[in-house]
């Protein structure tokens, strides 16, 4: 079963709290996650190249810390990595105001975004974070780890809610899903009672 290094880039965000409680609920054992502070200024590349080669999960994902998890997102991610070994997967984000990143099923710039990548954890077949002229680092990163490990596949499921906070509504929306989440988490966790 896939395992999941999930890399968390921050500036030390009041948000980043929201983003973790959308994340540990959903961990399964050999799960972790890097919290890596960002101060470099270049929009988390340093902190994710300083990272990933501490990182062992089987597979990589990558998250900025005012975005969040949507249940069961972990589930589907690894679902996808079980039966789609040393494939790339991008997901699907979506914003407060409803649109969505990816628009077509097409790795080209502006189209893919960071909290969308679950990378095969492969030493030697990653890309670098890093800025190239107008192009952003997380296009980089994915374009050329692509190149070294094969075309991604892309997943028409949502998995990452941008930035809710913007949103009352669909905070409290996050909040009461992530509650349900963890209440039959906790549950599933007991033993059973004898009769």
């Amino acid at each position: 079963m896939a395992s999941f290094s999930i890399i968390v880039g921050t500036s030390g965000r009041p948000s980043l709290t929201r983003t973790l409680a959308s994340i540990v609920p959903q961990l399964d054992p050999g799960d972790e996650v890097i919290v890596v502070r960002d101060d470099s200024g270049d929009a988390g590349d340093t902190p994710r190249n300083d990272a990933m080669p501490r990182a062992r999960g089987t597979h990589l994902l990558f998250m900025d810390d005012d975005d969040v998890y949507v249940p069961d997102a972990l589930a589907k991610m690894r679902r996808f990595a079980d039966s789609n070994p040393g494939r790339i997967g991008i997901f699907k984000l979506e914003y407060v105001v409803g649109n969505r990143r990816w628009v077509e099923p097409e790795l080209r710039f502006k189209n893919v975004s960071t909290q969308t990548f679950l990378v095969p954890n492969v030493p030697g077949k990653l890309g670098r974070w890093e800025r190239k002229g107008r192009i952003a680092g997380d296009f980089v990163f994915i374009e050329e780890t692509a190149r070294l490990q094969g075309d991604p596949i892309f997943v028409d499921e949502v998995t990452v809610l941008a930035r809710p906070e913007r949103n009352p509504l669909k905070r409290a929306y996050i909040r009461a899903r992530y509650r349900l989440a963890l209440r039959t988490r906790l549950q599933a966790l007991r033993p059973p009672t004898s009769t």
